[in-house]
């Protein structure tokens, strides 16, 4: 029986970290992990003690039950089934204080069920394996928990950054009038969801001009009378032209599903940010991505009803 152990700080508090970790549905934003099922909730939790979940990787799919949850301590599997067969003695990640964060520790003990050579096998090839896409999770992890933003680097000027920014646009601008004809055309019904998340219209005054402008966005959470957007540009340094319009004029638009109806827009503060980022990155990794590729603090805005603005306000 062979053992790995991979590792990681991540730079955040050990109960944030561990409930992280401890819904394997998080792991899916990683390419290595093609589906997670939870097959069986445990008693106390989803994930809890008992439960049986599914994990269809690129290597393999095994079905695992959970054998510890101890919270923000350790988190235990066995692996019961699975293809490629292998001899499973128990996998656990732990969790420890750490100057800076928490300290991740991915343990697991398996050996390849095969007739021969199977140390060498698990050792030299599986191991190696299963190395890569651990540690791709936990840097995933990372990423998704702390979203570090990019450090501070030289500025882009001169002709070379207006025409990088010009083309940037513009293909932006191309991807969103070509979504926004499919939507239109199909009355919302063709092109309205993506990476799990739900397309809706936006339509702004411009801050300049006076006039509507429109702009196809994903929305990663939805609620009856509040929905939440990204200025994120795809981690482009520049506020979204979206974002600038909807500071100036918070009164808009939001077509969902063919239907459009007012709206009031305004930026999440630091607190509210602060509790719906882990939501939104858990919606799409995506947007904690954007923000490594950046030293801008990638606004959040919160859309609601005006019934709802009123009473706030």
């Amino acid at each position: 029986m062979q053992t790995l152990r991979v590792e990681r700080i991540i730079g955040a508090p050990i109960d944030t970290v561990y409930e992280w970790f401890a819904d394997s549905g998080n792991y899916t934003a990683s390419p290595f992990l093609l589906r997670n099922e939870l097959v069986e909730p445990g008693a106390d939790a989803p994930y809890g003690v008992g439960a049986v979940r599914k994990m269809s990787w690129l290597f393999g799919s095994y079905t695992e039950r959970i054998t510890a949850n101890e919270a923000p301590r350790k988190f235990g599997w066995v692996i019961e089934s699975g293809v490629p067969a292998i001899r499973h003695q128990g996998a656990e990640l732990t969790f420890s204080k750490v100057p800076g964060g928490t300290r991740v520790v991915w343990t697991t003990n398996a050996q390849a069920a095969i007739p021969f050579a199977a140390d060498f096998v698990t050792r030299h090839l599986a191991f190696r394996v299963l190395g890569i896409a651990f540690r791709n999770v936990l840097r995933i992890a990372d990423v998704a928990i702390t979203s570090p933003r990019k450090g501070k680097g030289k500025v882009r000027t001169g002709r070379s950054a207006k025409l990088r920014n010009y083309l940037f646009d513009q293909v932006l601008k191309l991807i969103r009038n070509i979504h926004h004809v499919i939507l239109d055309v199909s009355g919302g019904k063709w092109g309205n969801r993506q990476f799990g998340m739900a397309a809706i219209e936006l339509h702004v005054i411009g801050r300049k001009s006076g006039a509507k402008r429109s702009v196809v966005l994903w929305v990663p959470l939805m609620e009856p009378d509040r929905v939440i957007l990204v200025a994120s540009k795809e981690g482009d340094d520049r506020d979204p032209e979206w974002y600038k319009n909807l500071l100036a004029t918070p009164e808009i638009e939001l077509t969902i599903d063919g239907v459009t109806e007012p709206w009031v827009g305004r930026k999440a503060s630091a607190e509210e940010k602060a509790v719906l980022w882990p939501r939104i990155v858990k919606a799409y990794h995506g947007f904690a991505v954007y923000q490594t590729r950046t030293d801008r603090d990638i606004p959040v805005v919160i859309c609601e009803r005006p019934a709802s603005a009123a009473k706030a306000v």
